[in-house]
């Protein structure tokens, strides 16, 4: 269970300090909207948790300069249209990521679809038809890139084995930063 403790005042930006019995350790997220929140766990230390807040100022700033970019580009008219264009976005770059990763990876995909898919970012059939959720033309591109490159690993090996994580490594060595950041933060592409 999550409560809200208090605001803190940055020079352009605001905190929203949480406290939780849930999380294990402190964590910062940037929601769509370019609020801040700060989550405390229960037991762990404030001061602990407003250092680890301070160190990532920088990456703070940077993506809530990125999320603002992105609201630029995909200008709020409506949430119809809104999704339209996001729709847009993740065909034309999903279709780009999937040409240049397949031809790297030495595989041929048959087909893309793009839908707003709530609890996948992505899948592979059989046939070769690949699957990607619209939200992640708001993730940062090389998550984007993270999740093309996985589902074109299964027109390799089906299933999530050792093989499987060893192909995906071979194809982008940093993929486990990605994969991270989907989990921390794919919740907030969601929001709004």
């Amino acid at each position: 269970m999550k409560q809200a403790a208090q605001l803190l005042l940055f020079e352009t930006w605001t905190v929203h300090e949480r406290i939780s019995s849930r999380a294990r350790r402190a964590r910062v997220d940037v929601r769509p909207d370019g609020q801040v929140v700060l989550t405390i766990p229960r037991r762990g230390s404030r001061t602990a948790a407003l250092h680890f807040l301070e160190q990532s100022r920088d990456w703070i700033e940077r993506t809530r300069r990125r999320l603002k970019a992105r609201a630029d580009v995909v200008a709020p008219v409506g949430p119809q249209r809104d999704i339209r264009e996001l729709r847009e976005i993740a065909l034309r770059e999903g279709r780009r990521l999937l040409d240049e990763e397949a031809a790297r990876l030495g595989v041929r995909y048959t087909r893309l679809s793009v839908r707003d898919a709530r609890t996948r970012w992505g899948s592979c059939g059989p046939d070769g038809r690949i699957m990607l959720s619209l939200r992640l033309a708001l993730a940062p591109p090389e998550v984007f890139r993270y999740v093309v490159i996985h589902e074109l690993c299964h027109l390799r090996w089906r299933g999530h084995g050792a093989r499987f994580w060893a192909l995906v490594e071979r194809q982008m060595p940093e993929f486990e930063t990605h994969r991270r950041w989907l989990r921390r933060h794919g919740h907030e592409l969601h929001a709004g």
